[in-house]
């Protein structure tokens, strides 16, 4: 019989354990690995084995004694933190397609019924929906998750346990969600001078004519320049996941940087 440790057992253990909470936050709050279609235990157990994974790579620099006192598990508050941070940055990110989605709710008259009944839970209507789904899907196919996967093993050389990156505060964080904000603003701008243009012209035919119902006439003009204007925008929606990802990642490798 091989004779085991049990001091050695206990501090592996709680090394695997410490390296699976900064896993655990991301999984809990990026996009792209939060889907609710993922039940939880599959992302409790996903990040345990990609910690248990990453475990021989870091040479005893997440060990943990035999006696785990109160400052370890603030230590493993910090490490989730850490992960949470990060995921709800590309969260932050991606809050310009919901942005454009709204916009294009509010205006093709999609999402009408809201204005009468607001469900918190739901995505701003049926462009909502699908905007928000499609560029989850792109920033699948760009590879986005393993990026950040490949930034968050690197961090475990980098980033002490227990150590909050210094350059992650409130300020960086209010200049990203500017950032992000502008970049909807300029996606959704295209749709705001269309859509503008469409009521002056309507407001024009209202005082011309005002015999017309012109409530049912717009619906039937809006809805179709609706698929219109997502025809011309959706083939650019790549290189728009790309940009509004950027700064997000610069903020994320600002506090986590290479080895």
């Amino acid at each position: 019989m091989i004779p085991i440790n049990v001091e050695w057992l206990i501090g592996i253990t709680s090394t695997w354990m410490l390296l699976s909470m900064r896993l655990v936050g991301c999984f809990l709050v990026m996009p792209l690995l939060s889907f609710r279609a993922l039940p939880l235990r599959s992302r409790l157990l996903m990040a345990l084995v990609l910690a248990y994974a990453v475990l021989p790579s870091i040479k005893g620099k997440y060990v943990i004694g035999t006696d785990l006192a109160a400052a370890s598990y603030g230590v493993a508050l910090i490490e989730l933190a850490i992960g949470m941070a990060a995921g709800w940055v590309v969260r932050v990110g991606l809050m310009a397609f919901d942005l454009l989605a709204e916009v294009i709710s509010v205006e093709t008259g999609l999402s009408f019924a809201s204005t009468y009944f607001r469900d918190p839970s739901l995505a701003s209507g049926l462009a909502g929906e699908f905007i928000g789904l499609l560029a989850l899907a792109i920033a699948f196919t760009l590879n986005i998750h393993l990026v950040f996967l490949d930034v968050i093993f690197s961090s475990y050389q980098t980033l002490p346990p227990g150590t909050w990156p210094a350059s992650w505060n409130w300020p960086s964080v209010l200049t990203l969600v500017a950032k992000s904000f502008s970049f909807g603003v300029v996606l959704s701008l295209p749709v705001i001078v269309l859509y503008l243009m469409l009521n002056a012209t309507q407001a024009v035919l209202a005082r011309v004519s005002p015999q017309l119902n012109l409530f049912s006439i717009g619906f039937a003009i809006f809805v179709p320049v609706a698929f219109l204007v997502l025809a011309i925008v959706i083939p650019s929606f790549a290189e728009a996941v790309q940009r509004a990802l950027e700064p997000a990642f610069q903020w994320i490798r600002a506090g986590i940087p290479r080895p």
